[in-house]
Formats: structure tokens, sequence, C-alpha cells
């Protein structure tokens, strides 16, 4: 295994459990050995019993060393972390867990659980039982971190490229006798993860990691020594500190969170553990309106929001619809689903105002969005006969939208 790469995988998976050649043999096609590019860093939520799921990565080496870390949830002391040599037999590679075989069914960009019997599972949760190998993770942008109640203590990240190197800000607001956070620095990118020097002073350096999370949603950030943690609490008041968890949240015209226009259902599908996807059969406000709904969890299950492709059972075609289900996606202007009518007027031009069914649609071409509200919540005279139009004036300001859609057309 690259020794950069054998030493950033331990470092992360050392504080997760601290805070609690050609042959010219002639060779199958279809062998793991050969034709798949099978090393690499492999993701799962499984499923579990007496927690919310047991996150598990898989690193593969191309030396033949593995690194296999599984954490329960929400779990003290469900941390345990293995190391060893894997094998590859045709397509079944084989790590030893406990001194115990462990063998994986290898795919194209995943790895799928067998049984002692080489066999996958066939019930209900099957589909959980696989690690997905991990893509390039895109990390400029801005990110929060979550909070279900729009008052709590929230920190900021913003991290923006520059050249090779990217500008890395934290901050935070003060709440009540607890000051925010503070703090400007530079990221240099090593083997997909960012790594930052906090020290106060020039000749010192004190390393802080910002990586991709688990659910690859946003980022996960702390030291590399555990010992070097209180780092971090020197830029904060109040005892708050610059490690956690940072979700991407900012909605615009072609992106939320960490999706964006050009991302397929499958390219979802693949980034997020199937833990916390979950698909339904959602429709419309007309017979005959039916779509594959695709909803977008939080570790915790907290539902974030909701993608759905144009057409049933596609899922190589890209996102055309969003629905925002939490107020923790903002637009740059602040507009969520909690935002009222008076916020959406304000901050943008209201290109077109339609009656549905049971709703009145706003549409604001600017970030590709539609909001709706209920006809219940508006004034008697909110139609115009002779215009064939809705009165706006008849649309209270104060009045909260009751949906929050993204258009993508492509």
């Amino acid at each position: 295994m690259n020794k950069l790469l054998y030493i950033l995988v331990t470092v992360l998976l050392f504080n997760a459990c601290q805070s609690n050649k050609n042959k010219k043999t002639v060779i199958d096609e279809h062998s793991a050995e050969y034709a798949l590019d099978y090393q690499g860093v492999y993701k799962g939520t499984l499923p579990c019993a007496d927690c919310s799921g047991i996150k598990a990565t898989l690193t593969l080496g191309h030396d033949k060393t593995f690194i296999y870390e599984t954490i329960n949830i929400n779990k003290k002391d469900g941390c345990s972390v293995h190391k060893g040599s894997y094998s590859v037999n045709e397509n079944v590679l084989t790590i030893k867990e406990n001194r115990k075989p462990k063998h994986f069914l290898v795919g194209e960009s995943s790895l799928i659980f067998l049984d002692e019997n080489l066999k996958p599972n066939t019930g209900k949760l099957a589909k959980h039982y696989q690690l997905k190998k991990q893509r390039k993770f895109i990390y400029q942008g801005k990110y929060k971190t979550y909070y279900e109640l729009e008052d709590d203590y929230k920190q900021t990240l913003s991290l923006l490229q520059k050249g090779k190197n990217y500008e890395v800000n934290f901050s935070a607001s003060k709440v009540k006798d607890r000051a925010g956070c503070q703090f400007s620095g530079i990221g240099k990118i090593k083997k997909d993860t960012l790594w930052v020097n906090i020290a106060n002073k020039k000749d010192k350096e004190i390393l802080m990691y910002i990586a991709p999370s688990h659910d690859n949603l946003g980022v996960e950030v702390f030291t590399p020594n555990f010992e070097e943690r209180f780092s971090m609490m020197s830029y904060c008041g109040g005892g708050a500190s610059l490690a956690g968890k940072y979700f991407k949240n900012t909605i615009t015209s072609n992106n939320i969170g960490v999706f964006n226009s050009q991302t397929s259902i499958n390219e979802v599908l693949h980034t997020v553990p199937f833990a916390q996807v979950h698909k339904k059969v959602g429709s419309g406000e007309y017979i005959g309106d039916i779509y594959d709904d695709y909803e977008i969890f939080t570790q915790n299950h907290k539902l974030l929001y909701t993608l759905t492709p144009k057409d049933t059972a596609k899922t190589e075609q890209k996102i055309n619809r969003i629905l925002v289900n939490s107020p923790f996606f903002k637009t740059n202007k602040g507009i969520n689903v909690k935002s009222t009518y008076g916020d959406i007027k304000k901050a943008y031009t209201v290109n077109e105002i339609v009656p549905t069914r049971e709703h009145i649609v706003l549409t604001v071409d600017e970030i590709n969005a539609s909001f709706s509200i209920s006809k219940n919540k508006l004034q008697k005279g909110w139609w115009n006969d002779k215009s064939k139009m809705v009165n706006e004036n008849k649309i209270p300001l104060s009045t909260q939208v009751d949906g929050f859609f993204l258009w993508w057309k492509y």
C-alpha cells in the first residue's frame, strides 16, 4: 500500500475510535485479480439490530494490505479496526476479521458481502450488504454543522480552491455567552484529504484534516494526533471547537449540497449509503402523475431532500426535480422551506404565479425554483376573472410556503 495512503487511513480510523508485470499464462478476463481495479477505499452502512447502523470502511492497498473499520452509530465503544493482508481468488476477495475470514464479491466499484458458503444475502436488506468504492470528492463550497432547530448554535466552513490549494475559513456567530469560532488558513490536498496547519506560531506545525464524511454529504474535521485536538478549541469561545461534521448546504440554480444538475440517480446511489436513501412511489396533484422519489436522510434518519428523475425505472437519468425537505438548505439569499411569500418577493423576482388544483405556484427563474402555497392561505378575491391571473395583493406576505422545488432541465 502507498505509504502516505496507509498512514492517512490509519490516522482517520484511529481518531474515530479514540473519541470513545505481466504474466505469460492465460488469464480469465472476468477474474477480479486482473480485470478490475479494486484497490482503493470502500464505504457502506450495514444493518444493525440495536443501533442506527454500522459504518464500515475497507481500504485495499496495491501491496495486498487492508484496513477494515466498523463503527456502530450512536453507540459508545462501538469501533473496531482490523489490519492485515487480503487475497483475491477469481472474483472473491477475502480478509480476516478476528482471525475469521470475511468474503466479498468484487464488482464494478463495489464489494458485496458473502457468507461462509460464498453466497450473497438475498433478504429484504440485501442491497445494504455492500461497500461502494469512493470517488474523488469536490471540496469547494460552503458547509454548516447540522442541527434540527434553526436557532441552535451553528458553525460554518468555506472552502475556496486557489490553484492546488484551498482557502479555509471557519466562522460562527455569537450565541448568548458563547463566542463564535474564527479561523482562516490554507489547506493542501494529499490523497484526497485537506491538511491545514492550525499552529499559532510560524515555526510550529499542528495539523488538522478535512476529509469526506462517511456518507459523502459533507466533511469531517479533526486532528490526526488525538492529543492535539484541543488546539482546535483555541479559535473558539465557550468550549466550542472547529472539530465536527459539516454538511454542504447551499442551494443554487443547479446545485443542492453535493449534487448538481449533471448528477444521475445512479451517481446518487453510489455516493450515499443505501441506509440513508429511501425510494418511494411519488404522485402529483393529478391522476397519472407517478414518480420515483429518492429521499435522502442523515445517518440519524432526518430527511434532507427528495430527488426525482423525469421517468420511472430509469436510474441512469439525471436529477430532474428536487423537493427541499429541510430548512437546513438555503439559497445564497437565505431562502428555505420556511420562507414566506414576502421573503421570496424581497429576495428574488417572481416570474410567474399560476394556480393548480390545490395550490398556487410561484416560479423564480433565477434559481430554477418553484414554491407552492395552499389556496386555503389566500385571501378572498385571489383569482381575477377578468385577467385570468392570480391577484398578488391577495397573497399575505407572511404566508409560509408549503413546498420548495428545484427544477433541472437537461
